[in-house]
């Protein structure tokens, strides 16, 4: 993706790379970020898909998403992750992604018209008494705990290390509805690390007014296994990817004479 003055230049394709008939490449893990390398090597590299080779460890594909049996492991659930309009990569690839169910239709238009016809929102955010709603009023109730967030915020990393939520914050915040709308949002408990807690609050800022609904964010129609990672496997196998399942990658051989570093073999099994 290119960007200059205005969007224009946001729009067209790619150049079609020097040589590129002539390469080929080898992505380990078939993750989101492994499948996405794939889908632009295609779309923008201009690469014949018959000489990408994904190679994964598990029986699946997806990653955190995929959710495969592992019983050695104890039970795994589909993972998802909070998803925004300001993710530019993602969704300038889901463009050219064909949606499953709506044919002739990329991904990125099954899932806009979803968040327009049926948005985000969380109403209920806890229950207790065996079922009973929370009550709160859609306020943060922070008071003077603000200032323990812009506390947060201010300090660097290395001054936290070790420190969990709990011993950063004071009693008083853990009966805020702040904390209550944060601990449900992200799966925070008391003893996580306050870093994370800090990661989170600098990358999800912008989300503040959304935060006691969930209506900054956006959902799939299914799991994100189901509704991301399918389409792009079927971008995929149509343009003939090598996907390679249950071979783990052991080692990189490089060979860095002449002044280069070129990957010359990947021992795997």
């Amino acid at each position: 993706m290119y960007y200059s003055n205005g969007n224009y230049e946001a729009f067209t394709d790619a150049r079609k790379p020097k040589d590129a008939d002539k390469k080929s490449a080898y992505v380990i893990g078939g993750g989101l970020a492994g499948l996405a390398a794939c889908v632009f090597m295609i779309r923008d590299g201009y690469m014949d898909g018959k000489k990408i080779h994904l190679l994964e460890e598990e029986a699946l594909a997806g990653g955190s998403l995929n959710g495969t049996k592992r019983p050695e492991y104890g039970y795994i659930i589909r993972g998802g992750w909070e998803i925004e309009n300001h993710f530019e990569c993602l969704w300038d690839m889901y463009r050219s992604i064909p949606s499953l169910e709506i044919p002739g239709d990329s991904y990125l238009d099954e899932y806009a018209w979803l968040d327009k016809d049926d948005p985000s929102s969380s109403n209920c955010r806890l229950i207790h008494h065996r079922g009973d709603r929370v009550p709160t009023d859609g306020q943060y109730g922070l008071g003077k705990c603000t200032g323990e967030i812009v506390k947060l915020v201010m300090t660097p990393e290395d001054k936290l290390e070790g420190v969990s939520i709990e011993d950063f914050f004071s009693d008083k915040f853990f009966e805020t509805n702040f904390w209550a709308y944060w601990a449900t949002m992200f799966a925070f408990e008391k003893w996580h690390s306050v870093i994370e807690m800090r990661r989170y609050a600098m990358r999800f800022i912008h989300h503040i007014d959304g935060l006691p609904d969930l209506s900054a964010l956006k959902f799939n129609k299914y799991n994100q296994y189901e509704s991301m990672t399918k389409p792009l496997l079927a971008y995929l196998e149509s343009h003939d990817v090598d996907i390679c399942y249950n071979t783990q990658v052991e080692n990189v051989v490089v060979d860095t004479s002449n002044g280069e570093k070129v990957a010359k073999k990947l021992p795997r099994s």
